[in-house]
């Protein structure tokens, strides 16, 4: 019996076409994926798509963890530090994170509907400031809670109900959503979670920075403007110039409990800040961040390095 192949035209068996289809067919693959992942890859750098992007912030209490990008982390440890300065409940504080959440995810927003601007859109038109003040996060934060405060018994309203008396929002129901993760912040940003803000940065540059008659330098002095700012007021201490350090205290007029919390406050609010700031290493009660731990994570410290009763901050050469 004859044996025949099935000849192609050409002359080539017909299983060799299909091999070559097949090989063709992979290079094709290879090469979309390549080009897809060029242009996710262009895409995140481009424009902000955080994909790739290990720089982040955790936020943990009560067993319970929420991550941020660190503009989002800024935004909300702003918001919780005015509420203190202003002697807002941690109810209250827990009302506003709830509603910046809602309102803007934690960015400063330069637009929104119709007029509305900033971490809680308010509207230049319905008396909330000029858009200048609006954009400026404590003024925000601080017109927040002073609307908050004028709502007749806030504090035994459902968080929702208070913040859409504040807001007058299309969505009434929707800050609601928010609660838990309102509760943990500002656990985190009042002190009574302790440790709980770790903070991977994003390798951030700043040029070499030279010592101010005051011993700070410049981003030392920028650190305690926005301490003053944010938190009223910002008493410093034990300045060396050489290394780069000075310490937060914590108010004397605080003692026991409140005391340790307001230095964890001081604490978390500096990792918060670390990125746009400068500060390489937070110290406070027996532990340290520092930006170059490899789990940027507290580690347990020298009385030295993290003392109680102040906050020892750290802030980069620059180069």
């Amino acid at each position: 019996m004859s044996r025949t192949s099935t000849m192609t035209s050409g002359g080539s068996p017909a299983g060799n076409k299909r091999g070559g289809c097949l090989i063709g067919l992979v290079v094709v693959l290879v090469v979309a994926g390549v080009l897809a992942g060029v242009g996710i890859w262009l895409l995140h750098k481009l424009g902000g798509i955080s994909l790739f992007n290990t720089a982040q912030c955790v936020a943990t209490s009560n067993n319970e963890s929420y991550t941020y990008d660190l503009e989002q982390m800024q935004n909300a440890s702003t918001i919780a530090a005015v509420g203190v300065k202003l002697g807002v409940p941690s109810y209250g504080i827990e009302i506003a994170e709830a509603t910046a959440r809602q309102e803007s995810k934690f960015y400063n927003v330069t637009g929104g509907d119709r007029d509305s601007l900033g971490l809680f859109q308010q509207r230049p038109s319905e008396g909330w400031g000029t858009a200048a003040e609006i954009m400026d996060t404590t003024y925000s934060s601080t017109q927040f809670y002073d609307a908050l405060l004028k709502v007749s018994n806030w504090e035994n309203l459902a968080l929702t109900v208070a913040a859409q008396d504040v807001q007058h929002s299309a969505y009434p129901n929707a800050y609601a959503t928010h609660e838990d993760e309102a509760k943990v912040l500002t656990s985190v940003f009042t002190g009574t979670a302790g440790a709980a803000l770790t903070c991977t940065l994003d390798g951030p540059t700043f040029s070499a920075q030279a010592t101010g008659s005051s011993g700070l330098t410049t981003l030392g002095q920028s650190v305690v403007a926005d301490a003053q700012k944010q938190w009223g007021s910002a008493s410093i201490s034990n300045v060396s110039g050489s290394a780069r350090t000075f310490s937060l205290v914590v108010p004397t007029s605080l003692s026991g409990t409140a005391a340790t919390e307001r230095g964890w406050a001081y604490a978390n609010w500096a990792v918060s800040k670390a990125e746009a700031l400068g500060i390489t290493q937070v110290g406070y009660d027996g532990k340290t961040w520092s930006a170059s731990n490899n789990s940027n994570s507290w580690q347990s410290a020298s009385s030295a390095d993290a003392p109680a009763g102040r906050v020892v901050l750290t802030m980069t050469q620059g180069s």
